[in-house]
């Protein structure tokens, strides 16, 4: 969620499914932005790319970056959504009043369940990031705002 301090709107979202599967994508007008990395091993982005087959989410061990999103810091360009039509499990507020530059970031990663010393590697790439990390997925999902 991202806020100016007058709205909130939804910015981006990630999901896992019931079979393991993980979908995200964000929520700008016209952007069609959204990708998959299936629970076999498929990965889709968008539809500007082919696919790719990564390991079966099952047998997933270490660190995969699932996206990188830089943005204009614009709040207009993101839909309103106060807090979608599903259930949220987690939330992560950005206030884009805090941000010091004219973008923001998004990095969308996935860790293997209890080692979050694989963040070491994202730290030196994106120096002082605000971290969030789910652990109520499998494999867990860390989102890195800079």
């Amino acid at each position: 969620m991202a806020t100016n301090g007058i709205e909130t709107r939804r910015l981006t979202w990630i999901e896992q499914g019931t079979d393991g599967s993980f979908y995200w994508g964000l929520c700008i007008p016209k952007g069609d932005f959204h990708s998959s990395y299936h629970a076999s091993g498929k990965m889709l982005f968008s539809k500007h790319h082919k696919p790719h087959v990564w390991e079966r989410i099952a047998e997933f061990k270490g660190m995969r970056q699932l996206s990188s999103i830089s943005m204009v810091k614009d709040f207009s360009k993101i839909h309103y959504s106060p807090f979608g039509c599903k259930k949220l499990d987690g939330v992560v507020y950005v206030d884009y009043r805090t941000l010091k530059s004219n973008q923001i970031s998004i990095e969308i990663v996935l860790i293997e369940k209890g080692h979050t010393e694989s963040l070491q590697t994202l730290l030196k790439i994106f120096p002082n990031p605000m971290i969030f990390i789910f652990t109520c997925t499998n494999p867990w999902v860390v989102v890195l705002v800079h």
